[in-house]
């Protein structure tokens, strides 16, 4: 695939996730198509609820570095997120400079495995940023010995699951989920398979149905009395459901 194809079709990606699915939706199909899911320890979330994160990302491993940080911004390109891992969390990585000037060139957002500040104005700035809390004190403020040299462009780690460069990352309101870029593909196959099915059973639902009904809860509770192992997931492909 070309350049400009290859570019369509992430664009497609963001598009399809910003308008129509949500990251669960995108978990449920990653497991199902057999796709490694980068899930973070959870805690990871949008500064305003109703933010939605997709992008390729640059990873940052800033061990308490400001400059590490602005030169990972100064060098990403439109479209991109910011991952910042750092060794502590006591500290804010982000705030509303470096987001005015990631805005201004056209990055995705971020995504903070720690604290931010300034939160009043990243809020109007608009910009996506995903992290753990609030605090107002930055990494220049730190004394020396808790500084070190950051890079970019690395694999971090947040909590167990390491991030490379070029990953995707898609966040909303229940959090951050990462896949590899190679994998996008199968993922969003399968999630379009989801959705389709998720739309039909929840339009079965408001037209009166009940759920247990819809999803032979009984015939589930009768074979998990024969085999407590009685795998559900099998029991609604039999019936060409999905939850």
């Amino acid at each position: 695939m070309g350049a400009v194809g290859m570019e369509d079709t992430m664009s497609e990606y963001v598009r399809r996730f910003q308008e129509q699915y949500s990251t669960a939706l995108l978990a449920d199909a990653g497991f199902r198509a057999g796709v490694p899911v980068g899930i973070p320890p959870s805690g990871i979330i949008p500064l305003a609820r109703d933010q939605k994160l997709a992008g390729p990302v640059v990873p940052v491993r800033v061990n308490n570095d400001l400059i590490a940080i602005l030169g990972a911004v100064h060098q990403a390109g439109p479209g991109e997120v910011i991952v910042l891992a750092n060794r502590t969390y006591e500290v804010a990585l982000l705030g509303d400079l470096l987001a005015t000037e990631a805005s201004r060139k056209g990055l995705a957002g971020f995504v903070v495995d720690g604290l931010v500040r300034d939160t009043t104005t990243l809020l109007e700035i608009g910009l996506p940023v995903f992290c753990r809390g609030t605090l107002p004190i930055g990494p220049l403020k730190l004394p020396a010995e808790l500084k070190g040299l950051g890079e970019s462009g690395v694999p971090v780690t947040l909590g167990e699951v390491t991030v490379n460069p070029g990953d995707w990352v898609f966040g909303d309101a229940d959090g951050v989920i990462f896949f590899p870029a190679d994998r996008l593909p199968a993922v969003f196959e399968q999630a379009e398979e989801s959705w389709a099915r998720e739309e039909a059973l929840t339009a079965e639902l408001r037209g009166g149905a009940a759920l247990g009904d819809l999803l032979d809860i009984e015939g589930v509770l009768q074979k998990r009395a024969a085999d407590p192992k009685a795998d559900f997931n099998a029991h609604l492909a039999e019936r060409g459901r999905a939850i």
